[in-house]
């Protein structure tokens, strides 16, 4: 579908600013996801796109209309929800923190319940990050070792977010809806699950969060994390192997993708470690 061009309705007030775009309010009903001018624009008709999937095949209730260009930056038209993200339920309810790995283990299971033939494969989509710039640190050999081990993951039609946390999941009166479509692929439930893991465990924190701020928020998180992980295997009935077989192609994303400064240096470092690993093993 082409970008169409418009000057109607204008973005009205900003609620919110994240890493790649600037959420407005765009009419009544609506939201404006502007990007910033750098943004790339095959990256833009890649959320498009996967938002398109994920609303038709039920993992989301939040539809996305069309892509827009406001001078020179494009931006995509979803619907405006009435609600909060979970992260900020127990501000209203603190007794809420206590639900929250349970919610968010079950949304988890369920999104992975919806199958795709459209979205990209994630082992596909892993071994050509692999040529990115900030993987340049790997040599010609380590590179032939992380395609082979990547080659080697299990497929799978599972509908896959790959920024699943609390931040993307918007609670409204009555239902809890997942947003961000962006990194979304299809495969491995397993793979999901390990890139929510790496989020919990291991991610930057917002650039600028004061020191004990950060302090509680790993507390939190981590405890999150561990009834999620506690939830979402017992029902699913997943093994931490079939987890932990992922590391490798979630690191090659975020590092890829992402290349963050201050995990730089310990993605590479790990990336190296399992690589290394890998081959010793052979």
């Amino acid at each position: 579908m082409p970008t169409k061009k418009t000057k109607q309705p204008s973005p009205g007030k900003s609620l919110a600013i994240g890493r790649s775009a600037e959420i407005s309010e765009y009419g009544p009903n609506k939201i404006l996801k502007l990007f910033f001018k750098e943004f790339p624009s095959s990256e833009v008709d890649t959320e498009y796109s996967n938002s398109v999937i994920a609303f038709s095949s039920g993992a989301t209730s939040m539809k996305c209309y069309e892509k827009i260009k406001i001078g020179d930056r494009k931006g995509l038209i979803f619907d405006r929800l009435d609600g909060i993200s979970l992260t900020k339920l127990p501000d209203k309810n603190p007794l809420a923190l206590f639900s929250l790995s349970k919610i968010l283990a079950d949304l988890h299971l369920d999104l992975h319940n919806k199958k795709t033939k459209k979205m990209k494969d994630i082992r596909s989509e892993a071994i050509q990050v692999l040529s990115r710039e900030p993987l340049s640190f790997l040599n010609k050999e380590e590179k032939k070792v992380a395609k082979r081990l990547i080659e080697n993951l299990p497929e799978g039609s599972s509908i896959l977010h790959l920024d699943f946390h609390p931040e993307n999941v918007v609670v409204t009166k009555d239902s809890f809806v997942i947003i961000d479509w962006m990194t979304a692929l299809k495969g491995d439930p397993a793979a999901d699950v390990a890139s929510t893991v790496f989020l919990f465990q291991d991610a930057e924190l917002w650039p600028g969060t004061p020191f004990l701020k950060v302090i509680f928020y790993n507390i939190v998180r981590k405890f999150i994390l561990k009834g999620y992980l506690k939830r979402y295997l017992s029902v699913s009935g997943m093994d931490w192997k079939d987890i932990e077989k992922w590391r490798l192609s979630i690191l090659i994303f975020r590092l890829g993708l992402w290349n963050i400064e201050s995990e730089r240096v310990a993605l590479q470092k790990e990336i190296k470690e399992i690589i290394s690993s890998s081959k010793a093993g052979k």
